[in-house]
């Protein structure tokens, strides 16, 4: 019987669930109990208790939990922890005499049903033998127990076997950290604390989404006035003394002195590595610091080119309040400008026109911005922040890095306004054409101009004005690196999804597209599989609306939380993005979020949003989009039984005349059902612009579901609901078929045919991804090789499934971080029915029953043609199981040829033993039955020849051939025993 909640300690007792619900972590944990071990790793106040809080208050089935303490390193004392936590959930687990094999005995005596044991705080028992008895207890628990636990610190578990093996869930910091819509849903519905858009950037911009930074400036802020919020989220200590307290107990407490001193010395630099370390603090073994800092999850994150660290900008911030305290105002100074130095030695240039400001070292400042003016603007990003405003406000390179950060988060308005301010500043110098030109672009996509640039922006803006394929099909004659991207946007926006996603995934994929304009590309191709009904198109654009926060391209962020909150049906999350959008006066953002609405409603909200979408559109000039938003209003009306007749004919008119081919078929789907005399005539229409194009719908004419699904098909047709078999042949050459239509694998990439053979190889099983980027991408970083994996397997499940119509299932599967081919109901794996045969093969013989062992024996040697993928070669992953299934088909064939000698039948002998030693020509039994059976047929002349040959195999062997060894009864020796 379970205890009362209140008589249970609270060591073992989940705390009340309190913060913010928020869906995406929430989903990270839905099939928690398919994992052996579900890990968060991140550092103090990312979230984690709280993260489990709200699994434990929402979870169907038992929820056991502990809190780890230092206190608790005994194996025995921590056992005995872990029993009262789960007794405390389900009942009474009997003796378990303090070990952790006696709970082990007892769980699998007692525990019936899915059960989580939460372990809170698990870096308390960093390097005890508590944690060594955990991860036993991990290893060999019952299936029906999950064991989730947080840590500040990496557990030293045996976590590549978990993870290879797909019994790991990992969750990392950054998977906490607060995405910028879900500080602006904190402080409005949880804190009921309404900040404007303005202070919600910048605190998002300082505070980097840290969870207990954001209830810290909170509880700072909450009686203040708005003058007094605003002078503590721009002063030098974010969240006051609250925030230095936290970060003293929680985070500098348990580090050495040494390791203190280290981040405290080191705050001045905006850009950490062990040579920069080095120089600045004059010492050796700074890598090594760094490294320490980054595993112990001291707020210390690794930058992209994985050899330099950054601090969290709330540490840095207290670290560097830490360094005035113990130097003083000039003696801090004086570090900022050695600091300067370093970095500008080490070619960090921003990095070090940020320090030397701290250092009011005005002369270097305007030496570099002299110098290096033009290379500093060409990515602004956060060094910015650290100038004073009025410095910013006096340097026309200063200016000019403001106006394309202000473009890059569209914030076009403002961009238009920096870039005059830049461009007059800097007067009759170089880059003021520079400014023009950029100023230029960028108003031609807020106004209908009548012209556009030729450069690849250009191109894209012209396709939203009419005519996309046009663009789509244009030579590369601008030499630009982003014209493979203007060409996929191009046909993105023609409605032709399939080439569009091809060339976007391409672009996305390609190391020399610029980090923007490869999010964008992803996302994008995110929307094309989305219009060609993929239920996985959520992916890409997850991954991009990721990638655009980490590169403040608030604007594509934007976008794609627009995407993911209208499949997902949140109608407030969509209103969030809008008034986002309308504030920084991105109309190009709130006109394709209202179009995307439109795709999903079938009711008055979809066919207003799409009129919304089409005004919008209208008024910035593009065509092409305004044809998708009528095209779509004139099917919802239809579908509402409106008289949408005139409309549908109008819009179809209207999107023949800007050459944009797929929002006709929605026209057309109008057309049907506002025309029942022509319905079946508009209908055929409709699916020729769908083959075309790639769009699919359903048959009736709906738009796309929810929630990145697909509506379900159409119930009558008794096939809709079956997924098609697959047939593969890897024996002596690879081979599918799909529902018997053989696939043709010549026009696919040879690393996408090698995935396909590997997953192929493992048939019905998960192969996490890692697995699959090291075995076929070894040559590249992982990042590399799981953006190349990512590629491959879209282009798969194209080829596999083209044009899978919605509700469709794929025959390619995620599952977590892992991938399986699926085998559905009668699906055919040669391989898998060879081992199948042999193994009754064996079984019937053992049995006696001679006739069974001889017909599936035959079989193993009818499915054999040869090698097990011999496209692969040696490759390792391949050549082991290839080895196996050749023992396999050797071992069958001694079998059988054992069987016929005993029922007196050796030439059918001779024919199972020549089998064998065409598997394997150095196998002695099969050779020794081959002369048996011939001796046996009185065919001394083949006898002879036989063991001649047998002779020949064993001398280029260095072995000498064994006199009478001929096996009649199952028992051999080797030739060399």
């Amino acid at each position: 019987m379970t205890p009362p909640i209140a008589t249970v300690p609270a060591k073992v007792r989940a705390p009340a669930a309190g913060g913010l619900a928020r869906e995406r972590l929430d989903a990270l944990l839905a099939r928690i109990h398919e994992y052996r071990l579900a890990l968060v790793v991140a550092p103090a106040g990312s979230g984690k208790t709280t993260l489990l809080s709200h699994l434990a208050a929402a979870a169907q089935s038992p929820v056991a939990w502990y809190r780890a303490e230092i206190w608790d390193g005994d194996e025995r004392a921590m056992v005995t922890h872990l029993g009262r936590a789960i007794e405390a959930t389900s009942g009474n687990l009997g003796d378990q005499d303090g070990s952790i094999d006696g709970l082990l005995r007892a769980l699998e005596a007692s525990l019936t049903q899915p059960l989580v044991l939460v372990v809170d705080d698990l870096h308390t028992l960093e390097g005890s033998p508590a944690e060594r008895a955990l991860e036993r207890l991990i290893e060999y628990a019952p299936p029906a127990l999950t064991v989730l636990a947080a840590s500040r610190v990496q557990p030293a578990f045996n976590l590549p076997r978990w993870r290879v093996s797909g019994v790991l869930l990992e969750i990392a910091a950054d998977d906490l950290r607060f995405r910028p819509w879900e500080v602006e849903r904190l402080f409005r519905d949880h804190y009921k604390q309404q900040l404007p858009p303005q202070e919600l950037a910048v605190l998002t911009r300082r505070i980097e989404g840290w969870a207990a930074g954001l209830q810290l400036f909170h509880l700072a802020t909450r009686d203040k006035s708005p003058d007094e919020r605003r002078r503590i989220l721009s002063g030098t200590t974010t969240g006051s003394r609250l925030t230095r307290d936290y970060l003293t107990r929680n985070v500098l407490a348990d580090l050495s002195a040494e390791l203190r001193t280290f981040l405290v010395e080191t705050s001045v630099l905006g850009r950490l590595s062990g040579p920069i370390c080095d120089a600045l603090l004059d010492s050796k073994g700074s890598r090594q610091r760094l490294e320490e800092l980054e595993r112990r999850q001291i707020f210390t994150t690794r930058l992209d080119d994985d050899s330099a660290y950054r601090y969290h900008e709330v540490l840095r911030t207290h670290l560097l309040a830490l360094l005035v305290e113990a130097h003083g105002d000039s003696g801090a100074q004086q570090r900022h400008r050695r600091a300067g130095e370093v970095l500008e030695a080490a070619g960090a240039i921003p990095e070090a026109l940020a320090a030397y400001s701290h250092g009011e070292d005005w002369s270097a400042v305007e030496r570099l911005l002299g110098q290096t003016g033009e290379a500093l603007v060409s990515e602004p990003a956060g060094w910015l922040d650290a100038l004073p405003a009025s410095l910013v406000r006096q340097d026309p390179w200063l200016m000019l890095a403001s106006a394309r950060r202000a473009r890059i988060e569209g914030r076009w308005p403002a961009a238009l306004e920096a870039y005059g301010q830049a461009e007059r500043a800097f007067g009759p110098a170089d880059a003021a054409m520079t400014c023009r030109r950029e100023r230029i672009a960028l108003a031609g996509w807020l106004e209908p101009l009548p012209h556009h640039g030729r450069d690849w922006a250009g191109m894209v803006r012209a396709a939203t004005v009419r005519d996309p394929m046009a663009v789509a099909r244009a030579d590369d004659a601008s030499g630009e690196p982003n014209a493979s991207l203007a060409r996929g946007l191009a046909a993105l926006a023609a409605g032709y999804v399939t080439t569009a996603r091809e060339v976007l995934e391409r672009v996305a994929e390609d190391e020399a597209t610029p980090p923007v304009h490869a999010a964008g590309a992803s996302m994008a191709a995110g929307l094309s599989r989305l219009l060609a009904g993929d239920p996985l198109a959520l992916e890409p654009i997850e991954a991009a609306l990721n990638a655009a926060e980490r590169l403040g391209a608030r604007w594509l962020g934007r976008l794609g939380r627009g995407a993911i909150a209208v499949q997902g049906g949140d109608e407030a999350e969509v209103a969030t993005a809008i008034v986002a959008c309308q504030r920084d006066g991105d109309a190009w953002g709130e006109g394709l979020i209202r179009l995307l609405q439109s795709a999903t409603l079938q009711d008055p909200a979809g066919l207003a949003a799409a009129e919304d979408a089409a005004a919008i559109f209208h008024r910035l000039g593009s065509g092409t989009l305004e044809a998708w938003a009528r095209c779509l209003g004139s099917l919802i009306a239809a579908q509402q039984g409106l008289d949408a007749r005139d409309a549908a004919l109008r819009a179809e008119a209207f999107a023949r005349s800007a050459g944009a081919a797929g929002p006709r078929a929605y026209a057309f789907r109008a057309l049907a059902l506002g025309d029942p005399a022509r319905a079946s005539d508009y209908g055929l229409l409709a699916e020729a612009v769908e083959s075309e194009t790639g769009l699919s719908m359903p048959s009736d004419g709906g738009t796309a579901g929810r929630r990145g699904q697909v509506p379900a098909p159409d119930r009558a047709a008794p096939d809709a609901q079956r997924r098609p078999s697959i047939a593969l042949v890897t024996l002596g050459g690879f081979g599918l078929s799909v529902d018997g239509r053989p696939i043709d694998l010549s026009t696919t990439k040879p690393r996408a045919r090698a995935l396909l053979r590997y997953l192929a190889l493992h048939a019905g099983t998960a192969v996490h991804r890692e697995v699959l980027a090291e075995a076929l991408w070894p040559e590249g970083d992982l990042n590399a090789a799981l953006r190349s994996l990512h590629v491959a397997l879209s282009g798969l499940r194209h080829l596999l499934e083209p044009g899978v119509g919605r509700g469709g299932s794929s025959l390619l599967v995620r599952d977590g971080d892992a991938y399986r081919l699926e085998l559905p109901a009668g699906s055919k794996v040669d391989f898998l029915e060879l081992e199948r045969a042999a193994a009754e093969g064996i079984a019937a013989r053992a049995a006696n029953d001679r006739a069974g062992a001889r017909t599936r024996l035959r079989d193993v040697l009818d499915l054999y043609h040869g090698d097990l993928l011999p496209e692969d070669g040696p490759a390792e992953w391949a050549n082991e199981r290839r080895e196996q299934l050749r023992t396999v088909v050797v071992g069958a064939a001694q079998s059988l040829a054992e069987i016929h000698i005993e029922a007196g039948e050796p030439a059918d002998a001779a024919v199972a033993a020549l089998a064998g030693l065409a598997a394997d020509r150095y196998h002695d039994p099969s050779w020794r039955l081959l002369i048996e059976a011939r001796k046996r047929a009185g065919d001394h002349g083949a006898a002879g020849r036989a063991r001649r040959e047998y002779a020949e195999v064993l001398a280029g062997l260095g072995l000498a051939e064994v006199e009478d060894a001929t096996p009649t009864n199952g028992h051999h020796e080797r030739a060399d025993e």
